[in-house]
């Protein structure tokens, strides 16, 4: 019984050594990237809550708040912008772990355009906000929100 045993162990392992080891090697990337996609964020919704306080004292006023909410593998940012007392405009960002994305909704008085941003992991290492054809930095990334917000 043990010699069957050994033999059928060892059977199954050299038939499935390659699929097993890629399917570790798949795991440890998935791993890594859920944990550099939270990264980004945490630095994304940071520089958020950093700018609101830069800009509102560089203007003089409030113009920019700035609200984070969730745990790191569900959070989102809700965002005010109000130049004036006539113009308005929101924005929220959601990050869901699950999908390694970012949901962007904006709203300029007019109806809210949602899309969703790719978290892509480079060669380097490095985790840039894909928009289109475009590539972002975290702070890249806020900046073009605003932008678009204060526009």
């Amino acid at each position: 019984m043990t010699d069957w045993l050994d033999k059928a162990v060892q059977r199954t392992k050299k038939k499935y050594q390659v699929q097993r080891a890629r399917e570790e090697q798949l795991a440890h990337e998935d791993a890594l990237k859920r944990r550099l996609n939270g990264q980004f964020c945490r630095e994304l919704f940071a520089w958020f809550e950093n700018i609101e306080v830069q800009f509102n004292n560089n203007f003089g006023s409030h113009v920019l708040a700035v609200s984070v909410v969730g745990s790191d593998g569900r959070r989102s940012l809700k965002i005010l912008a109000r130049p004036t007392r006539a113009q308005e405009s929101m924005a929220e960002l959601n990050y869901q772990e699950k999908t390694s994305s970012l949901g962007l909704k904006m709203d300029s008085g007019g109806p809210a355009a949602a899309q969703a941003i790719r978290l892509i992991l480079t060669a380097d290492g490095a985790v840039l906000a894909a928009m289109g054809d475009d590539y972002y930095t975290a702070e890249q990334l806020g900046q073009k929100i605003i932008d678009q917000m204060l526009a």
